[in-house]
């Protein structure tokens, strides 16, 4: 199983792919007026620094978010990612990692909403406490699995939830499913982002099984960047109703991905999924 602490892996190759993806749905709703809700399930601190000692345990964001602040040209999806993150540290040297609610929150008008769920008990004090002055910000202390489906739909017609939990028990991959499809039936037009590790248990394929029925648009994208590692081998996204040209984008970010941050022999596969209707 994986152990799946935000603070100990900011920054790494698998917030890398998770969060461009992200501020692109982000962006894609950013091009209409009308208000929007990004739903985070899982949402940490909400930031991270970057000489804490948990990020200088694995030191994972140095062959992450490092690699892309020191590469020249890339993907537009991938340097409008590595340009908030550059933002978020005023324009210096990176020392802070912003999480997927701070990556977010950057990017909300005054009418659009973040909710944030988090259960952990060191994390959400830190969150409450980073989001206590932002109206836009709603954050509660609850568990995805039970608060996913209670605060949907929206009152927005228009929204984005991301969903990447720490897949510590192997039960994760059931749950995840069944998450997602009781969230659906309440809100059938919401876009879906779910995070997924690649590990050589390959628990991640019944999940994606599962994940699929009676979904009618599953774009999956998996980079399978360190092939033969014993732990982690790479990192998976399942968009249910991605923005259109979603897929473009997100081959172009992957195949860049592969190519200087994985080792030799990685790869990235991308297709959409056939479903039932």
């Amino acid at each position: 199983m994986l152990s799946y602490r935000h603070a100990f892996h900011a920054g790494n190759f698998a917030d890398v792919h998770k969060h461009s993806a992200w501020l692109l749905g982000i962006h894609a709703l950013l091009r209409k007026p009308s208000p929007f809700c990004l739903l985070d399930a899982y949402a940490g601190a909400g930031a991270y620094a970057l000489d804490d000692p948990a990020a200088r345990k694995t030191g994972e964001w140095e062959s992450g978010i490092g690699r892309l602040e020191a590469a020249g040209e890339m993907p537009d999806v991938l340097a409008t990612y590595r340009d908030a993150v550059r933002a978020f540290n005023d324009n210096e040297p990176l020392q802070r990692y912003p999480g997927s609610p701070a990556l977010a929150a950057r990017e909300l008008r005054e009418q659009d909403r973040l909710v944030c769920l988090e259960l952990h008990p060191t994390d959400f004090p830190l969150l409450k406490r980073r989001f206590a002055s932002d109206f836009r910000v709603h954050v509660h202390h609850r568990d995805a699995r039970e608060g996913l489906p209670a605060l949907l739909p929206p009152p927005e017609k228009r929204g984005l939830v991301l969903i990447d939990p720490a897949y510590e028990q192997a039960a994760e991959y059931a749950d995840v499913p069944k998450a997602v499809h009781s969230a659906l039936a309440r809100w059938p037009s919401g876009s879906y982002l779910l995070w997924y590790p690649l590990l050589s248990g390959k628990l991640h394929v019944s999940m994606l099984r599962s994940l699929a029925e009676g979904v009618r648009t599953l774009l999956v994208q998996e980079l399978l960047l360190f092939p033969e590692a014993p732990g982690l081998q790479g990192s998976g996204l399942a968009w249910i109703n991605p923005p259109w040209q979603a897929d473009v984008s997100l081959r172009e970010a992957g195949d860049w991905l592969c190519g200087n941050l994985g080792a030799s022999g990685a790869r990235a596969s991308l297709d959409w999924r056939a479903v039932s209707e």
